[in-house]
């Protein structure tokens, strides 16, 4: 019994090309695109704490405990002073707020200069163990600012100091020739220079030259 159905020809049927992308694998991103998203993310992350970690040296840096962490010798002296509950002039500053980059102002030359004089262990200490310095570490121009010490406000506050013989210290007749520091020291006991010359009493805690 012959039958009646019609073979079907297979070459009428669509083929799969070879070319074709397979349907499973459209949905997955490349390996290249998931690798250089997660380079992206590990690099801002890196770039974060980077920053993070600038900010909090940065304000770590303006702080006492910074110079001595670093430099034990001669740092030591000064932090300690800063830190004391003494009648010395650096402790009216501490109180104020005032950090000791806001007074010791250096460039970043000079810092790195410093930290090579500390490893070379190139540095002289007195007999109180603070440096030897040479010359004015404090004038006007530093101290005498609005945001510091408005020296005509100073003048006024001293007007009267000398009573009778009208003397005011910050109305010197020596011009500029006597700086803050030639009588103010921060770290250590002032000296009254007018003393060198003349017979004036002395404030609390000061001493003659």
């Amino acid at each position: 019994m012959e039958s009646n159905e019609t073979p079907v020809d297979s070459s009428d049927e669509p083929q799969a090309s070879p070319e074709e992308p397979q349907t499973s694998h459209l949905h997955k991103p490349p390996k290249k695109r998931r690798r250089g998203l997660s380079l992206l993310i590990v690099g801002g992350v890196l770039i974060l704490a980077f920053i993070g970690a600038g900010v909090g040296f940065a304000v770590w840096h303006e702080q006492p405990g910074f110079c001595n962490t670093i430099c034990h010798e001669p740092m030591d002296t000064y932090v300690e002073s800063y830190c004391s509950e003494s009648e010395l002039m650096v402790v009216s500053h501490a109180q104020a707020g005032v950090t000791c980059l806001q007074c010791h102002k250096t460039a970043v030359t000079e810092q790195l200069g410093e930290a090579v004089a500390w490893v070379k262990h190139d540095f002289e200490l007195d007999a109180n163990k603070k440096l030897s310095t040479v010359g004015v570490t404090a004038d006007v121009k530093q101290c005498g600012t609005p945001k510091c010490h408005d020296m005509e406000s100073v003048i006024a506050v001293t007007e009267y100091w000398g009573g009778d013989k009208g003397v005011n210290p910050h109305r010197s007749h020596q011009g500029t020739a006597i700086d803050c520091s030639n009588c103010h020291s921060a770290h250590g006991t002032s000296h009254l220079m007018c003393n060198t010359c003349h017979e004036y009493d002395l404030p609390k805690n000061w001493v003659n030259p």
